[in-house]
């Protein structure tokens, strides 16, 4: 069996796969709002931090970037659940208490980007 055929469709410029056999064509498409969400600055290590304590609260988010200010924290965290990667649950609470933990999607995402983590890691070092 070779490998499969992979294909740029001009109207779209995504790389697509014929599935041989089966008829079924895959496409990396559908992964682009995902891709431009994680490759924003801090989240992919807001995911990883995030499912490392599995409940975090944002103060001990804040604390653990020094390096990020409280603004850009908010947007990311705002962008992660907005992509249903990470949930917020609010507490009423004074003063209030915010902690969030990783949705199944995004402990599923974040397993899968081990696996990319280490095929990066042993393509470096060829």
């Amino acid at each position: 069996m070779g490998l499969p055929i992979l294909s740029v469709p001009e109207e779209n410029a995504c790389g697509c796969v014929d599935g041989g056999a089966d008829g079924r064509v895959e496409c990396i498409c559908s992964a682009a709002g995902l891709v431009q969400i994680i490759g924003r600055k801090y989240a992919l290590r807001l995911l990883f931090l995030i499912g490392e304590r599995g409940r975090i609260r944002f103060g001990d988010l804040r604390g653990e970037m020094d390096e990020m200010s409280s603004s850009t924290l908010s947007i990311r965290l705002a962008e992660l659940e907005g992509a249903g990667l990470i949930h917020r649950e609010m507490f009423a609470e004074i003063p209030p208490r915010v902690e969030y933990t990783l949705t199944d999607g995004g402990k599923e995402l974040r397993k899968r980007l081990f696996s990319l983590s280490k095929f990066a890691a042993r393509k470096k070092s060829e």
